[in-house]
């Protein structure tokens, strides 16, 4: 299928070095699955960015655990991991799960075990201000003697400060991800997704990241979607899947992500959501519930030399 559309790729970073990669992928005629993949991959490359790959700030124990996924708009295929510790690429192990297993998602040391078979580059994550930031938060909140290797403190700490108020009390810096899409010559669809998830949350927590329908969505029919924020509130609302939704019954993009935020709004919960969002005829858009924050994302097509900053919408209670 040909369309008039130029291949494009969008994502959620203020640094257009990674959509150059996408984009270089695009204009050699590469697929849409392709360029959002090295895309993504050198966002988790760069150490200034705390809340995906390299440099990501760990969990409350202090491990780095990363969610990604990656969808196809074509065949509406998925790979995701969860809490996958030790690899550089999580975006490249979701990517295999998409090509190579039977599955959709994988998580823990099930997802560890299949990237390694797969080969998959393995690292540590962890960098100086990654480990500063987890020492600082364990010295201001405990004295130092009174940690342990037990882990016991852990368990201490949920139990004074209320782990569901304590959670409630992380700022929204602490929630960060990356969404790239695009669409490739054929006029094929993909998107990616990939964090280290909130920063200092308790092991194992999984965002709406790694959750088809709730951080990621792709249908070629009609676009795709993807959420950075508090990814509980994208779960509970299936936010990725439901703005395609709204674009199926009619809508255009943009006013389906309008619909969408307000959905978040209803649920009169603690934190912020914001999405990125494409329709198959190449419309983009982003939203945010947060009224003190611009909502911005980056646009880069086949023909362009640098990347293109676009404001999107915010969308009040």
């Amino acid at each position: 299928m040909s369309i008039m559309v130029k291949p494009f790729i969008i994502g959620t970073r203020n640094s257009g070095d990674y959509l150059h990669g996408g984009a270089k992928v695009l204009r050699e005629g590469g697929s849409a699955l392709d360029a959002i993949e090295a895309a993504t991959r050198l966002v988790e490359m760069n150490p200034n960015d705390t809340s995906v790959g390299l440099g990501g700030i760990p969990n409350i124990l202090g491990v780095q655990e990363m969610d990604a996924s990656m969808m196809c708009g074509k065949t509406m295929a998925a790979g995701t991991v969860g809490a996958l510790k030790g690899f550089i690429h999580p975006i490249s192990v979701a990517r295999k799960v998409l090509d190579h297993a039977p599955h959709v998602i994988l998580v823990g040391e099930g997802a560890e075990l299949f990237a390694r078979v797969m080969n998959c580059e393995e690292g540590d994550l962890s960098t100086d201000m990654s480990r500063k930031v987890y020492d600082t938060f364990v010295r201001d909140a405990f004295d130092h003697d009174e940690i342990d290797e037990s882990q016991q403190w852990v368990v201490n700490y949920a139990k004074s400060q209320n782990l569901r108020e304590w959670y409630d009390r992380l700022a929204d810096e602490h929630h960060g991800t990356v969404n790239i899409m695009a669409m490739d010559e054929n006029g094929d669809i993909a998107s990616a997704v990939s964090t280290s998830g909130t920063a200092l949350k308790f092991p194992g927590r999984l965002g709406d990241s790694p959750i088809i329908g709730a951080g990621n969505y792709c249908d070629n029919r009609y676009g795709a979607a993807a959420c950075t924020g508090r990814g509980e509130l994208a779960i509970r609302n299936s936010t990725a899947r439901t703005i395609i939704h709204y674009m199926e019954d009619g809508l255009s993009v943009k006013e389906a992500a309008f619909r969408a935020m307000k959905d978040i709004h209803e649920l009169k919960s603690f934190g912020g959501m914001n999405c990125i969002a494409m329709d198959a005829k190449g419309n983009t858009i982003s939203a945010t519930t947060n009224p003190d924050r611009e909502s911005v994302y980056y646009y880069m097509d086949v023909d362009m030399k640098e990347s293109e900053k676009r404001i999107g919408i915010t969308v009040s209670e």
